[in-house]
């Protein structure tokens, strides 16, 4: 591997702590709503897409590469007052 696959590869594991931090610190003790609900106007909502770890997204970024069945959950915002 060179350098720059190297660097990229490490730039992708960063990247990837910094997503898995927030989703562990914030999104993952949000409410949970099912995917087929209807959203409600003015409301936060928040879609984690929880690829495997071989997938191509990984490698492309893009998500039409994606080749694995991903986990995908729906988080909504608490009502502020």
């Amino acid at each position: 591997m060179n350098r720059h696959a190297r660097r990229a590869a490490a730039a992708r594991a960063r990247k990837m702590q910094r997503h898995d931090a927030w989703y562990r610190g914030y999104v993952q003790h949000l409410p949970r709503v099912p995917l087929d609900a209807p959203d409600e106007r003015g409301r936060v909502y928040h879609m984690c897409f929880h690829h495997d770890h071989w997938c191509r997204f990984y490698d492309t970024e893009n998500i039409a590469d994606c080749n694995c069945e991903p986990i995908i959950t729906k988080h909504v915002e608490p009502r502020r007052s």
